[in-house]
């Protein structure tokens, strides 16, 4: 049995989730959808909207680069991030693919992993070392760096010639679907044999 102070630690414990929406600014009747949806663990506090930069995300992978939006959101009941996510999915009628949940302690460790995988190897890239700043950033890094672009091929989904034959190329039938063969028709079997 537990003790009186376990239950009342859990009665104020309050259960923190970051949300992301990859291009759906949470502004107006859209947030006031969310905060409906989430009012069934009881909502406590939404916090500020916060815009991500346009880049690719890791969590939006599909979507390629885009804006994200992030709030954090503490509620009272305990619940999951997958219960939160679908939430908001069903209830705000926000699309999947655009929303992504993750506990507060989850996403500050993510955050942490990150900035410690950039430390290492950002500096140690062979084009950061030069002699001096304007290498970097001036006027020769730029048409270096333009000319470097114009050398690099870029391949665009479908605009290739596919070697394929379409439907309308293939052999066309010469017998009729309906009728052109005989059915053979069963023949009845007495039940008294």
């Amino acid at each position: 049995m537990k003790k009186f102070q376990a239950y009342f630690y859990e009665a104020g414990k309050l259960f923190e989730f970051r949300v992301k929406l990859a291009g759906i600014d949470p502004k107006g009747e859209v947030m006031d959808r969310i905060k409906n949806a989430l009012n069934t663990y009881e909502v406590e506090t939404i916090g500020k909207v916060k815009r991500l930069p346009i880049q690719e995300h890791r969590d939006f992978s599909r979507a390629g680069p885009v804006e994200v939006y992030q709030f954090d959101v503490a509620v009272r009941y305990p619940t999951i991030t997958e219960q939160i996510r679908q939430l908001i999915i069903q209830r705000a009628m926000i699309s999947g693919e655009n929303v992504c949940v993750y506990t507060k302690s989850q996403m500050e460790q993510e955050e942490l992993n990150v900035a410690e995988e950039a430390k290492g190897s950002v500096l140690e890239q062979q084009e950061l070392t030069a002699e001096s700043g304007q290498d970097l950033v001036g006027e020769k890094r730029l048409t270096s760096f333009l000319k470097e672009l114009e050398t690099t091929k870029h391949n665009i989904e479908g605009t290739e010639k596919a070697d394929g034959k379409t439907t309308n190329e293939l052999p066309q039938g010469t017998e009729s679907p309906m009728g052109s063969t005989k059915v053979a028709k069963p023949e009845p079997k007495s039940a008294a044999r």
